[in-house]
């Protein structure tokens, strides 16, 4: 287990599904994090859950106060850049905007960079999610390239944004931090 000052990450379990596939239902949060919703059976994230075994890069889940409260995870790392994409999501209504999901980013980035070995995290995220935008920038991530009018989101076209950060510039922020 990860711990931060307000989450712990930790694997996900067979019993946490039921609770992740509740908090997705949650529409207008998930929409506003991901920008598009679409109805997923529990034997969906099941098979899911299954797969994500087999290949060895499963998502961990974020619990607080006893609470899986959300995910966090690598999408298709690539060992040979040291490279990978990656997705937090808070879906429970009593955690979002309170700083769980900076700490949860925080932590990751620390196991991410200090312990996998990864030299470059990169993220995408709709135009029309500022506070998500806001929260990436206090962790550190850069804005790299923008998608224009990529996604489609309630009923408007919205730029898909990329931002990075390398693992140097992870150290620097550390190291300020502790001075």
């Amino acid at each position: 287990m990860l711990k931060g000052k307000l989450v712990t990450l930790r694997a996900t379990e067979r019993e946490d599904l039921k609770r992740l596939h509740e908090l997705e239902r949650n529409v207008e949060l998930v929409l506003h994090a991901a920008a598009s919703w679409e109805p997923m059976s529990l034997a969906s994230i099941e098979k899911q859950f299954e797969r994500s075994l087999e290949k060895g890069n499963g998502w961990m889940a974020i619990e607080a106060d006893g609470v899986v409260i959300g995910s966090i995870g690598l999408l298709n790392p690539n060992r040979h850049h040291q490279s990978s994409e990656f997705g937090v999501f808070i879906y429970d209504h009593e955690y979002v905007g309170k700083g769980y999901g900076s700490d949860a980013i925080q932590v990751f980035l620390d196991w991410t960079f200090r312990i996998q070995n990864y030299r470059r995290i990169w993220l995408t995220v709709a135009s029309s999610n500022p506070r998500a935008i806001a929260a990436y920038k206090k962790c550190g991530f850069s804005y790299e390239s923008a998608l224009r009018e990529q996604l489609y989101s309630d009923g408007q076209y919205v730029d898909l944004i990329h931002m990075g950060m390398l693992r140097s510039e992870w150290e620097s922020k550390n190291i300020e931090q502790r001075a």
